[in-house]
């Protein structure tokens, strides 16, 4: 498939999921406008304007540019962006890295902001989006020399089913890389979460056992890091910095707030606390698929 793809809505697993990203509509509108008023020219924005809107996991950026250097592709592969989300780290690889990208999402209105971001910063010939199931991805067995995923499984129960769908859609030879929210060892982590307002449609599941579905869906350990304290401190520094910005005037939001809206300030004091009390971990980790 081209990274020009057309958008398909191929929705085979609840909305519910879905409208839980999609409470405040497509983001892309209100980015736009953000970086109207930030005074940046939208003729002749870049990948990098984006960057501050567009990065939809923990440690932003620094993380995107960490399993990138893992991952290390090259100008001319292919790559799967598995839980795309508004496509921030597709177009970076597109851009950064020379790549076609193609990015999955279970949320229309994301996978609509991904292509009218791209399309705005020149990338519609790179990264292209679909929206669809990671459960049952629309394509054909060994399509992608490289498939990541970052902040994408906590939606997710059937983690057997989700790797071998990644095993089967990658080249023998390729690599897969994650970076991923995990259970933690002291329960369930505080509600409403980024990824879920309740209980019904979180699905941590604890590292080890993580790993064992990597394995068994027949991908080899390359590389495993435990990042929940870097992740706490990231979190803890965002933290203080909010409460620093208090009583000043107020700024556009950046980040998950503006795709999430309002809610997410509670979202993430919540995440931060499960992260202090070690209820979630985070994790990085690079597998290979035998060739």
């Amino acid at each position: 498939m081209p990274a020009g793809a057309m958008l398909a809505i191929l929705m085979s697993r609840s909305p519910n999921v879905a409208s839980h990203y999609a409470r405040e509509g497509a983001p892309s509108g209100r980015i736009l406008s953000a970086l109207t008023a930030a005074g940046k020219d939208l003729s002749r924005l870049s990948p990098a304007d984006l960057i501050p809107y567009d990065q939809f996991h923990l440690r932003g950026h620094e993380a995107t540019e960490e399993l990138a250097q893992l991952l290390s592709p090259q100008a001319d592969a292919v790559v799967l962006d598995l839980g795309c989300g508004i496509g921030g780290p597709a177009r970076w690889l597109a851009d950064q890295r020379g790549c076609r990208v193609i990015g999955i999402d279970l949320t229309p209105d994301y996978c609509l902001a991904a292509q009218e971001l791209s399309a705005q910063v020149g990338l519609a010939e790179r990264a292209g989006f679909v929206c669809g199931d990671g459960l049952a991805l629309p394509f054909a067995d060994a399509s992608f020399d490289q498939i990541w995923t970052q902040h994408a499984a906590m939606n997710i129960a059937d983690k057997a089913r989700l790797y071998r769908e990644v095993a089967r859609v990658l080249k023998p030879g390729g690599r897969f890389g994650l970076y991923d929210i995990m259970a933690g060892a002291a329960g369930d982590p505080h509600f409403p979460a980024p990824w879920s307002n309740t209980p019904e449609w979180s699905h941590l599941t604890a590292p080890a056992a993580v790993r064992e579905a990597l394995l068994a869906a027949g991908l080899k350990e390359r590389h495993w890091r435990d990042l929940t304290a870097e992740a706490r401190a990231w979190s803890e520094k965002v933290i203080a910095a909010q409460q620093a910005a208090k009583g000043t005037n107020p700024q556009n939001p950046v980040g998950p707030a503006i795709i999430l809206g309002p809610a997410f300030a509670e979202m993430f004091a919540n995440l931060s606390r499960s992260l202090a009390e070690n209820r979630v971990t985070v994790v990085q980790g690079v597998f290979d698929k035998p060739g």
